[in-house]
């Protein structure tokens, strides 16, 4: 495939209210963007580092300064790519960059899926569909405000939820969500790496009492080793999210025994050929000596509803059992970039050996066209646009 012209954003969209970001308020959501044209068809794509580096080293500031001044001129120099293989490979030299590669590569990913005419999901070799989803609360302030949200889940009937937790937010609220929901609603602790294993210990064990399916991140991103050592303290699983940039990191977790299940964020490991590289890896990994397998799910902290259909994509190809992340765009954003992504309920069949009754759990379902299945709103990027750039080939 030929290259035709590259174009790069820096947008920011306001939200409806204040969200926190690694335990950060953020007013608004700053989002890079990437159009990718070859013989008159474009392909889209969206990432989201941070509006700081807050979570990772990356930002959204610094990652569209990458793709323009690194990412961009090695694409004008090959004009081309045969595969997401190959233009991954024309990247290698740029160290770390995650964001600003995946947001060529993904958007080449949709441009091939268009040019052959299906959609992007199908593209990838996914068969699921419609894709199961879970809702995360992050801390607040008004702790009744969470009590509300966390009753409409439950009422809305969402596969699963996400606490964030960091010091400071009680393990009570913890506990609440657990006696107040379903004894089959999957319960999940996001702590972004914000706990220390000395001090924070009492925290941690705690978490064995409330049936979690496990704990995220708990400690430092780039210490495998205490959460290795916490792992082994634990009979909750543990998850990895900010650890996992690479194949390289998800082989040294695993083999550590750092953690038994990921959360992938294809932007975050440069894009979605990566992303299902690395989930084939962790979904075929198995410790032999404690019969444990290992697990993935499609995460995102923030994404407007065109990025979330790369996710919903990626989530339908990759091996991904546990609900994927759902973000409730319509409360969320002032003004979105493409229509917002619905779920419905689904009701699932009895498991008579296992005792479990009929249920209904939301579903979302995925698209026909051929791509994303969308293009972004051009007034919506327009009016939000921070800067762009554009090099044709």
């Amino acid at each position: 495939m030929r290259f035709d012209r590259l174009e790069g954003y820096l947008a920011r969209l306001p939200l409806k209210e204040e969200l926190r970001y690694a335990d950060a308020p953020i007013a608004s959501y700053e989002c890079v963007l990437v159009k990718l044209s070859s013989e008159g068809v474009s392909g889209w794509s969206e990432v989201y580092p941070g509006n700081s580096p807050l979570l990772t080293p990356d930002w959204s500031g610094a990652t569209y300064l990458t793709l323009r001044d690194c990412v961009a001129p090695i694409c004008a120099t090959i004009k081309g790519a045969a595969s997401s293989r190959s233009l991954s490979e024309a990247f290698q030299p740029l160290k770390g960059s995650q964001y600003a590669k995946a947001a060529v590569e993904m958007a080449w990913q949709d441009l091939n899926a268009r040019q052959q005419g299906v959609p992007l999901w199908k593209a990838l070799g996914g068969e699921k569909n419609p894709i199961k989803v879970g809702l995360t609360f992050d801390r607040t302030l008004e702790r009744e405000r969470f009590f509300a949200a966390l009753a409409r889940a439950n009422e809305d009937q969402f596969a699963r939820i996400t606490l964030k937790m960091r010091p400071g937010w009680d393990v009570q609220v913890v506990n609440f969500a657990r006696i107040d929901s379903p004894a089959h609603l999957q319960i999940q602790v996001d702590v972004e790496g914000a706990l220390d294993f000395d001090q924070h210990a009492d925290t941690l064990y705690r978490m064995d009492d409330f049936f979690l399916t496990f704990v995220e991140q708990p400690l430092n991103p780039r210490d495998f080793v205490q959460h290795a050592q916490l792992a082994e303290a634990l009979r909750t699983p543990i998850c990895l999210d900010e650890s996992i940039l690479s194949l390289e990191d998800a082989k040294i977790a695993l083999d550590l025994g750092s953690c038994s299940v990921v959360n992938m964020k294809p932007d975050r490991v440069g894009g979605l050929d990566s992303a299902l590289e690395i989930s084939k890896f962790v979904t075929t990994w198995k410790d032999e000596e404690k019969g444990t397998t290992g697990r993935c799910f499609a995460g995102c902290e923030l994404l407007s509803s065109l990025g979330y259909r790369s996710l919903l994509a990626f989530a339908s190809a990759a091996r991904t059992e546990l609900p994927t992340d759902y973000i409730r765009f319509d409360e969320t954003f002032e003004c979105d970039l493409a229509p917002s992504i619905e779920t419905r309920l689904i009701e699932e069949p009895a498991d008579e050996e296992k005792g479990r009754p009929p249920r209904s759990f939301r579903y979302v379902d995925l698209w026909d066209e051929p791509g994303l299945g969308v293009d972004p709103s051009e007034e919506v990027l327009a009016k939000y646009t921070l800067d762009k750039f554009e090099i044709r080939f």
